[in-house]
């Protein structure tokens, strides 16, 4: 289903037919919004909904304030669900109250000895970069794509989303995963996607530029170099391309938050040299790049097709063999631990020091039957 505006109840006195065909009306949202999470698999962010909005031409770059507000409203009148948005995990609550369930001691070490059996079991000893050459980072602008993409991305690979221009802390973290990589003989990559705009493509164009004097400080100055000049800092996305080939909605004009359009010759920017340079390119229209969780599909294909540029088929089939064996041979060693212990239990001697020596010492059968 579609929609085409959010709606609005009016000022003033409302009648109680215009209140109840308002509530209807959100509920066709509501129900747009449920058919939007069942194709992503989670829930956007409230802002990742203002972006989504967008995309679908529903309200524009200038209305995010009102938007966002509309949808806070809806939540906190209860049309909306709580669940239909995503939290912010810079937001949430921390702390909590850690404590054991069990009633008993014994109950409590047996649940702990289950507990990290059943993880031996699953035991996974071989690094996922031992059997591959180049080091991939994915960086994007928006913290719902890295959501998007996390399907296909295999849990080794590093990801964070910027929110917009990456701060001080990021970029460090980021060249300190270089680093990682290059004293592991691996080379590294960096993988960005982001908004199909003037400040979009801007960012991705700049990436050597604000790396390189945090790369100074931290004596990598001339690997990052050798990073760009071999073609390993790459904006996979978005592109006109692939906004074609995944029939993602252009947005006519250049607005931006502030309401004002950066292909209006009278905007202070207009002339800037990557405003005109897009301009050329692309002409006064834009994609934001949250757009492209209207097409989780396409998406995940976008990521998966760059990735395993990188990434080594075979080297991923070697890890994981490697370590199905190991794991397979620690299940073994597992189901005997988990034998002699139950034998133990049977004869009273796994709780009881004096009794499980005799046992160790002089063999079970010397014990006499268990008290218990």
């Amino acid at each position: 289903m579609t929609i085409t505006e959010l709606p609005r109840m009016g000022s003033g006195r409302v009648s109680e037919a215009r209140r109840l065909q308002f509530h209807a009306d959100v509920r066709e949202v509501v129900a747009w919004m449920r058919q939007y999470v069942g194709r992503l698999g989670f829930a956007p962010v409230a802002r990742s909904w203002l972006y989504a909005l967008e995309s679908e031409g529903i309200i524009t770059k200038g209305d995010f304030t009102w938007a966002g507000k509309w949808l806070a409203d809806r939540r906190k009148e209860g049309l909306i669900p709580f669940e239909l948005v995503g939290a912010d995990s810079t937001r949430a609550l921390s702390g909590h109250d850690a404590h054991d369930e069990e009633e008993t001691p014994r109950e409590y070490i047996n649940r702990q000895l289950r507990d990290s059996l059943d993880r031996a079991k699953r035991y996974w000893p071989s690094s996922y970069w031992k059997h591959q050459e180049f080091f991939p980072i994915i960086w994007t602008e928006k913290r719902d794509l890295i959501k998007l993409f996390e399907p296909e991305l295999p849990h080794a690979v590093r990801r964070f989303a910027s929110k917009g221009q990456a701060d001080v802390n990021s970029r460090v973290a980021l060249i300190e995963e270089c680093k990682w990589a290059e004293s592991h003989h691996l080379i590294p990559v960096i993988l960005f996607c982001g908004d199909l705009d003037p400040m979009g493509v801007r960012m991705s164009d700049a990436i050597l530029e604000n790396l390189m004097p945090l790369a100074k400080v931290l004596d990598w100055e001339y690997e990052l170099k050798e990073m760009a000049d071999d073609g390993r800092i790459i904006r996979f996305g978005l592109n006109a391309e692939f906004v074609d080939n995944a029939g993602l909605l252009w947005i006519d004009g250049l607005e931006t938050s502030s309401g004002e359009d950066l292909s209006d010759p009278k905007h202070k920017h207009h002339d800037f040299p990557y405003v005109q340079s897009y301009l050329r390119e692309y002409g006064a229209r834009k994609v934001e790049a949250n757009s492209i969780i209207a097409s989780p599909t396409a998406a995940r294909a976008l990521i998966r097709d760059e990735l395993w540029r990188w990434l080594c088929h075979f080297g991923d089939k070697q890890w994981r063999e490697e370590n199905r064996r190991a794991s397979t041979e620690a299940a073994g060693h597992v189901d005997a631990i988990t034998r002699m212990l139950a034998m133990f239990d049977s004869v009273g001697a796994l709780y009881n020091p004096r009794r499980l020596e005799q046992a160790v010492n002089n063999g079970v059968a010397s014990l006499p039957p268990s008290p218990e």
